[in-house]
């Protein structure tokens, strides 16, 4: 569909869909209810300096967000992972977050502008 967009790949989503079926758009609506609560997952383990668990969710974010093709949302999240994971810090992780929910409702409004779900 030939569309340039920094939130989105939508080659990834365009796969995924296969033709946008009733089934796609059920997963697709799950993904879009379970990411906030994903997110005040790892907002809750960020507060708690729980460095694992942070690391842990955000990989979960960055999956999810990864297999729509939401790469706004996958991009910073993937920043908290790796500042987790190698250097077992959370520093800049709120910031990151914050990014990843502006970037998140973005996305989704330009894919329900572009694709109407």
């Amino acid at each position: 569909m030939g569309i340039e967009s920094e939130q989105i790949d939508w080659e990834q989503l365009d796969m995924m869909a296969d033709g946008y079926t009733p089934d796609f758009v059920e997963i697709y609506e799950e993904f879009l209810a379970q990411t906030p609560e994903l997110f005040d997952a790892l907002e809750q383990h960020l507060l708690e300096g729980n460095v694992p668990a942070a690391r842990e969710a955000a990989h979960k974010v960055k999956g999810s967000a990864a297999n729509f093709g939401f790469l706004g949302v996958s991009r910073p999240v993937a920043d908290v992972e790796h500042g987790a994971k190698d250097h077992a810090t959370l520093e800049g992780a709120a910031e990151r977050l914050l990014e990843a929910r502006k970037n998140f409702e973005s996305a989704r409004a330009e894919v329900r502008a572009s694709r109407g779900i």
